[in-house]
């Protein structure tokens, strides 16, 4: 029964992530503008549940091999999907070249990428066809476009390249544990390859001019590789990559309680101080020296731009109809729509409270799985633990985040397509499914 159980467990993670991933595109918005934000949620939801079950119910694989120890014969079978993820990315941005009365993304990174290398501070006013803002985006969010800035290649290339490789570095390395023995577990591989490549392709071609003007798989590429990080318990891994992330897509900072007593209590105290030193030099070297040493205020003026904007998309825009909600709120994502709808005569302050509600969520799920990890840590598996919480987390995080762009999906989405792969090696590992009864 044990096989039967993790096939079932599977299946049912398949169903949720590709329920998630057709809300996300192909059906987005089909249950009109308040019940498609729940039931993308809801898919959320059950995907991180799901992951969350397999941490009390299916055992550790016996080994783990080094992070740089990888076998590239099973990366290539996932080749010809991100060659053709690769091939509809070009097509749709090289038919739409960048604009900056589209979005004033590429503006934010391009600048300073420029004034960088023309030796100037990068933290200017940007200037955009119609008005001036200041520069919103941490380093490693526009660091990585020095290189088209100076190659003048189109600089879209990097985040599908960074995502594409991001992906197969993590089935490379995760994939030595595979037991090709019979064809089921052929099609376990078959499936979550093809379900993960589908993540960014409901993405790519439903959303196809908020790919084009946005970068996010970029960030979404960090957290691969800080996942990765931390299934191999690599110390300088863990805090060079959790860098990363928290200077590009930092929605991951409220989970840190959560992340320091996972590396504590999985690896020790050494491991753990070790990776915090690595962050905070990482973080020092690449944002404070060169930037806020000049500016102290600036993480303020980042957090502030975002507040601003907020307060701009909860606005219907004179070219919708009179009485529609605001386009960015109706668009199927996140939950900002009903908060808005509930203040709808002081938007300031649904907001602020939105705001305050989402960080009291999140905070509590860091502690949830704190707590979920002391209470069953002697028969814990730590790999889906830490995946389900993670998932759990940026389901909260972005379902209440206050501006539900379609893009910024690509992080929680990316996260599933990692958790497909990883159930599916798992599988036909030598982890072994068993009772809870059998651990007490």
């Amino acid at each position: 029964m044990g096989r039967i159980h993790q096939w079932t467990w599977f299946l049912l993670l398949a169903i949720f992530s590709l329920c998630e991933m057709w809300m996300w595109g192909t059906h987005h918005n089909r249950y009109d503008i308040y019940y498609s934000p729940l039931v993308f949620f809801l898919a959320s939801l059950c995907v991180s549940i799901t992951a969350l079950v397999a941490s009390v119910y299916l055992s550790e694989p016996k080994q783990q091999k080094p992070l740089l120890r990888t076998n590239s014969m099973w990366a290539l079978l996932l080749l010809p999907g991100l060659f053709w993820l690769v091939r509809l990315g070009y097509q749709a941005f090289s038919a739409h070249p960048i604009d900056y009365n589209d979005s004033d993304i590429f503006a934010q990174v391009l600048a300073p990428s420029r004034w960088v290398l023309n030796g100037q501070y990068a933290y200017q006013d940007v200037e955009l066809p119609t008005y001036t803002m200041h520069n919103t985006y941490l380093p490693m969010q526009w660091l990585p476009f020095v290189a088209p800035v100076y190659f003048r290649f189109d600089p879209r290339w990097v985040p599908l390249l960074a995502w594409s490789a991001a992906i197969l570095f993590f089935v490379s390395a995760s994939l030595s544990a595979f037991q090709w023995r019979r064809w089921f577990h052929w099609l376990a591989w078959i499936l979550a390859a093809y379900l993960a490549v589908r993540s960014m392709y409901e993405f790519i071609q439903f959303h196809s001019f908020d790919y084009t003007v946005s970068l996010e798989m970029l960030p979404a590429a960090y957290y691969i590789l800080f996942i990765l990080a931390c299934l191999r318990g690599s110390w300088w891994a863990m805090g060079i990559t959790l860098s990363f992330c928290l200077m590009s897509r930092f929605s991951i900072i409220l989970l840190i309680p959560f992340l320091g007593y996972y590396v504590w209590k999985r690896y020790g105290f050494s491991v753990l101080s070790k990776s915090v030193l690595v962050l905070v030099t990482s973080i020092t070297i690449l944002f404070v020296l060169p930037f806020m040493t000049k500016d102290p205020s600036l993480p303020l003026k980042i957090i502030g731009n975002y507040d601003s904007g907020a307060a701009n998309e909860w606005q219907t825009h004179s070219w919708q109809e009179p009485g529609s909600e605001p386009h960015q709120l109706a668009r199927g994502f996140g939950l900002a729509i009903f908060v808005k709808k509930f203040y709808e005569y002081d938007i300031k302050d649904g907001i602020h409270h939105l705001k305050q509600g989402s960080v009291a969520l999140c905070l509590l799920t860091a502690f949830f799985l704190i707590y979920l990890y002391w209470r069953n840590q002697k028969f814990l598996n730590r790999d889906w633990l830490f995946l389900g919480g993670l998932k759990l987390y940026l389901s909260f995080f972005y379902a209440f985040v206050l501006i539900p762009y379609p893009y910024l999906f690509v992080l929680p989405l990316t996260v599933t397509a990692v958790l497909l792969l990883k159930a599916a090696t798992d599988l036909t590992s030598d982890a072994a499914w068993h009772s809870g009864s059998e651990n007490e």
